[in-house]
């Protein structure tokens, strides 16, 4: 009987330092809200310069609008797109090209099944390696290429290792 009090007693404690020697906090990167707007803009020059009509939304990694902007005569359609694509990258923290690749495949209808809008055009945004927002462009073309260019407007693009 003893054994058995001295082993519960034992992972007792260990189970009580364990907690303790947890985090109290998450340190998580985020885009801030001066950022974002510097991204619409270089999303907007990039527009500009190609001659198309589009809308740009913000999202901070829980999928909070951080900024928007809508050219003039994109268009109701162009607006709701852009939110709902950076809300979708943002929940998945990934393009949502790729979802729309799974959806119309088969592969993984997911996002359709959780209301999301799997449909390309918003890209994730990466600093130091963590998650840390997204992008979304509603358009009738070169959505994906309107994000990347707002991104690269601010975030410097990390560089690749070599492959072997």
């Amino acid at each position: 009987m003893r054994k058995v009090f001295l082993s519960v007693l034992f992972c007792a404690c260990t189970v009580s330092v364990a907690a303790h020697s947890q985090a109290i906090s998450v340190d998580r990167k985020e885009v801030s809200t001066a950022a974002a707007r510097k991204m619409v803009d270089g999303c907007l020059a990039f527009a500009e310069k190609n001659n198309i009509l589009v809308a740009v939304a913000v999202v901070d990694p829980s999928g909070e609008l951080l900024d928007f902007h809508a050219m003039q005569g994109a268009g109701p359609t162009a607006i709701e797109t852009a939110i709902l694509k950076a809300k979708t990258a943002a929940h998945w923290q990934r393009s949502t090209k790729i979802l729309e690749q799974d959806v119309l495949t088969g592969r993984n209808e997911a996002s359709l099944w959780i209301k999301d809008f799997p449909k390309a055009g918003a890209l994730p945004m990466v600093i130091g390696g963590q998650f840390a927002g997204a992008i979304g462009v509603g358009g009738a073309q070169k959505q994906e290429e309107c994000a990347q260019a707002g991104i690269d407007a601010v975030i410097p693009r990390e560089p690749v290792a070599a492959q072997r």
